[in-house]
C-alpha cells in the first residue's frame, strides 16, 4: 500500500479515484476500527467499500457525536446499518455533483430549420 504522501498526491491529482477504507485510515490518520465503525453506520460515506476523503471528512464534519475524544464510544444516533446499505451518503454527494454538472453545462441551441 502507498504512504501517506503518494496516497495524498493520488487524491489531488485525480479527483475519479476511490480509495479503500484501508487507504482512508492511511490518509486521515485513524485506525482500521473508527472506518470499520464508521462504516456500520447507516448513512456512512462509503460506496461499493470506497471512498473519496473529501466524503470521509464532510461525514465526519457533520457527525458530532462521532468525533474522536477520550470521552468514549459516540451515542448512536442513526441505526446500524442493514444488508440493503450501500453508501447512501456518498451516494447523495454523487448525485449532487452530476446535477451540478449538468447545471453548469452550456445550454445548446436547437438547429434552426432553413
Amino acid at each position: 500500500m502507498p504512504d501517506r504522501k503518494k496516497l495524498h498526491q493520488l487524491a489531488q491529482e485525480d479527483p475519479n479515484y476511490m480509495f479503500t477504507g484501508r487507504e482512508i485510515a492511511e490518509l486521515c490518520n485513524l485506525s482500521q476500527n473508527v472506518i470499520s465503525a464508521v462504516k456500520a453506520r447507516s448513512d456512512h460515506p462509503f460506496f461499493l467499500n470506497k471512498c473519496r476523503p473529501e466524503w470521509f471528512l464532510e461525514w465526519m464534519r457533520t457527525h458530532p457525536g462521532f468525533q474522536l475524544t477520550k470521552a468514549g464510544p459516540p451515542a448512536s444516533d442513526t441505526p446500524l446499518k442493514t444488508t440493503g446499505s450501500m453508501g447512501r451518503f456518498a451516494t447523495t454527494i454523487i448525485l449532487q455533483e452530476l446535477v451540478k454538472r449538468l447545471k453548469d453545462r452550456p445550454k445548446q441551441q436547437p438547429a434552426q430549420k432553413p
